[in-house]
C-alpha cells in the first residue's frame, strides 16, 4: 500500500482461550465519514496461541499490511498501523461474534465503523481464487497469478506490466477487484522484478511487450479462453503499452489505457521533475532548469554524449537551482532506450476498442494527454472508443479532493465501475 506502511515491530498478545473467545478470520466492512469512503478487511489468524492481524483495503491498495501492537482484553482485539505521518489505532469488539464494531483513533480523532466476518460456508462474489503459475518468455522465466472469481463471467482480463522495481504485488488489489466482479484476471512479475528471470533495466519497450504478449497466450491456452473474450489494462508505463500490444495482437476484446503520456517517457519524465521542483525553483528558473535535468535524461537514454552533457552541467552549475538537478555517476549509467518510446505512432489506426482514463490532479503526464490521444486516433477509431476524465484522480487513481477524511487515499469512486460499466457495454 503506498500510503499505509507498518512499521511496527509485530509482537503479538499470547491468548490464553479459555477466557477468550477464538477471533481468527476475516472480517469486512466500508469506513464511511462524510464523502468519504473505503473498503477495509481486518485478517486475523492464530498459530499456537499467538494472534497475527494483516489490514486489507482494494480501494487503498492495500493488502497484507502487518498490524503491531496487536493486544486482546476481555472481548476486545487491539492493533495499529503506522503510515508516514499518522499513527492508526483500532479496536474491534467483540472477538468471536460474526460481526464487530470498531473504533478507529488518529491524530486525536475517533471514528466508528461495523464489520461483519466472511461465512467459509458461504459463496459470495467476494470469494476469489488463485493459482500461481510459471510461463517462458524470450528465454526467460516469467512467474505470475491467475485469479479466479466464484461467479465467472466467461472473460477475462489481463493486467500489463509497468515501470521500475515494481512486481505483480502492485497490481494485486486490481487483479482481486476484477475477480470479484466475474473475470478471470492475470498478471505477472515483471522481468528482473519478484521471482522472474531477467533485467528490466536493459530491456526496451518492444522487449517488455513480447513478455506481455507471451503471458497472454500462456492464459488463452491455459485457460481455454479465447483472445476475442480477453481485454488488456495498463496504467503509467504500462498504459502505454497498450496500442502497442493490441496492434500486435487485434484479436484482443479491447484495451483500457490509465495515466497515458501523450510524449515519450523522457517528456513524461521531465514533467513530473518540473512539477516535483517548481516551487522551490520557482517558475522565472524552471525552464532553464528542465533544460538541465532534460539532458541528464537525454545522455541516459542515449541521444546525448557525455561530453555535451559536461558542457551544459558547467553552463549551470553555478545557478543557486542546481542542486535540485539529478545528476547520476555518469561513468556507470546504462543507456535506456525506453526513455525514446512513445505511444502516439502505435495509437494510430488503432482499430480495438480502447478506454483512455486522465485523472485531473495527474502530476506526471504532460497536460493535454487525454485530448492528444483523443486527436491521434481520430474519428476512425473504434466507435466504442471512450475518453475519461476523472476529476480530482492523481495519476494513480487516488482521489486528491478529500477534504471529510484526509488521514487516508483511496482509488476515485468511479474509477472501477468506470471500466466495469464501459467492459459491460463492448
Amino acid at each position: 500500500m503506498k500510503y499505509l506502511l507498518s512499521v511496527f515491530t509485530v509482537f503479538s498478545f499470547l491468548l490464553g482461550f479459555a477466557q477468550n473467545a477464538d477471533p481468527s478470520g476475516i472480517y469486512r466492512g466500508i469506513f464511511k465519514h462524510g464523502k468519504f469512503q473505503t473498503d477495509i478487511e481486518i485478517d486475523i489468524s492464530v498459530d499456537n496461541d499467538q494472534v497475527d492481524v494483516k489490514f486489507n483495503s482494494l480501494a487503498q491498495n492495500a493488502f497484507g499490511i502487518p498490524a503491531g501492537d496487536v493486544n486482546i482484553s476481555a472481548d476486545s482485539l487491539a492493533f495499529a498501523l503506522q503510515s508516514d505521518y499518522y499513527r492508526y489505532d483500532f479496536k474491534c469488539f467483540p472477538i468471536g461474534e460474526t460481526s464487530m464494531k470498531g473504533i478507529l483513533s488518529v491524530d486525536g480523532n475517533s471514528y466508528d465503523f461495523n464489520l461483519e466476518k466472511e461465512l467459509t460456508d458461504k459463496n459470495n462474489a467476494n470469494t476469489v481464487k488463485t493459482r500461481d503459475v510459471r510461463l517462458q518468455s524470450q528465454g526467460l522465466f516469467l512467474y505470475g497469478t491467475i485469479y479466479y472469481p466464484e461467479k465467472p463471467n466467461g472473460k477475462a482480463i489481463y493486467l500489463v506490466t509497468s515501470s521500475g522495481d515494481q512486481d505483480r504485488s502492485g497490481s494485486r488489489a486490481e487483479a482481486i477487484l476484477f475477480s470479484r466482479a466475474g473475470y478471470i484476471s492475470f498478471h505477472i512479475d515483471k522481468r528482473g522484478t519478484g521471482n522472474s528471470d531477467g533485467n528490466w533495466h536493459i530491456a526496451n519497450i518492444p522487449e517488455l511487450c513480447e513478455d506481455d504478449l507471451h503471458a497472454l497466450e500462456f492464459l488463452h491456452q491455459s485457460e481455454q479462453i479465447d483472445y476475442k473474450n480477453i481485454g488488456i489494462k495498463g496504467s503509467s508505463q504500462g498504459a502505454t503499452k497498450v496500442p502497442y500490444i493490441l496492434k500486435k495482437q487485434p484479436e484482443l476484446a479491447f484495451g483500457i489505457a490509465v495515466s497515458c503520456p501523450a510524449s515519450t517517457l523522457l517528456e513524461s519524465d521531465l514533467n513530473y521533475w518540473k512539477n516535483r521542483n517548481i516551487k522551490e525553483i520557482g517558475e522565472e528558473n524552471i525552464q532553464s532548469a528542465a533544460k538541465a535535468q532534460g539532458a541528464v535524461f537525454q545522455y541516459i537514454a542515449g541521444d546525448l554524449t557525455k561530453a555535451s552533457l559536461e558542457q551544459i552541467i558547467d553552463e549551470y552549475k553555478s545557478q543557486p537551482w542546481f542542486s535540485h538537478i539529478w545528476v547520476p555517476d555518469l561513468d556507470s549509467v546504462e543507456i535506456d532506450k525506453k526513455l525514446n518510446y512513445s505511444p502516439l505512432p502505435y495509437f494510430e489506426d488503432n482499430k480495438s476498442p480502447l478506454l483512455v482514463i486522465e485523472g485531473t490532479r495527474d502530476e506526471i503526464i504532460p497536460k493535454g494527454s487525454l485530448d492528444l490521444i483523443k486527436s491521434t486516433i481520430g474519428k476512425q477509431g473504434n466507435k466504442k472508443n471512450e475518453f475519461l476524465s476523472l476529476k480530482g484522480a492523481n495519476h494513480s487513481m487516488m482521489f486528491q479532493d478529500n477534504a471529510d477524511f484526509p488521514y487516508w487515499s483511496s482509488l476515485h469512486p468511479d474509477y472501477m465501475s468506470s471500466m466495469l460499466k464501459w467492459i459491460a457495454h463492448l
